[in-house]
């Protein structure tokens, strides 16, 4: 069954590292859906969470690759029931002068916020998951959306855990 997979990865923060991870799925011929990166807890390393569209084979092969990369310090596949995964979008408004106050209650709504607005223009913030975005933008139509940009998908389980590279006194040695 095809579907949508979330991937967390801890890696090591050093140039060329997101190239590797890129160039892997790119000769592999997997299809990422979304990538994002960013400084985690540990200095010197970062999280990096992929989105990928495939079955479950698909998803086994990403993660039994990445799991082979020197960079990469721990692989963890996101259950969508374990995990809390947002994005962000900032969505550019024009000709809005007349229509502010329903765009200001679709804000409210949707819990997002203006960024920035001139005499007849808008730029709104909104964050959640992915269909809550989609969905916000589409209320939005009637508006004269002139852009959108969006970060992709960040995610985190929702228990309590450290991965156990990092309780690992190699790992400590090495991030010191």
């Amino acid at each position: 069954m095809k579907s949508q997979h979330t991937i967390q990865a801890l890696v090591q923060n050093e140039a060329g590292t997101l190239n590797r991870l890129v160039s892997l799925f790119r000769r592999r011929g997997f299809n990422l859906a979304s990538l994002n990166a960013g400084d985690c807890e540990v200095e010197g390393f970062s999280r990096v969470t992929l989105v990928v569209n495939g079955d479950d084979e698909v998803l086994q092969q990403c993660v039994g690759q990445l799991q082979k990369l020197i960079d990469v310090v721990s692989v963890d596949d996101l259950p969508f029931t374990a995990s809390v995964m947002r994005e962000l979008a900032l969505i550019h408004l024009t000709g809005v002068a007349n229509n502010r106050r329903e765009i200001l209650d679709l804000l409210a709504v949707a819990d997002g916020k203006i960024v920035h607005f001139g005499l007849d223009s808008l730029t709104v913030e909104v964050s959640g998951d992915a269909k809550s975005i989609d969905r916000f933008i589409a209320m939005l139509g009637p508006y004269h959306v002139t852009e959108v940009v969006r970060t992709g998908v960040v995610g985190l389980r929702t228990e309590n855990r450290i991965p156990s590279e990092l309780a690992s006194p190699t790992f400590a040695a090495t991030s010191a």
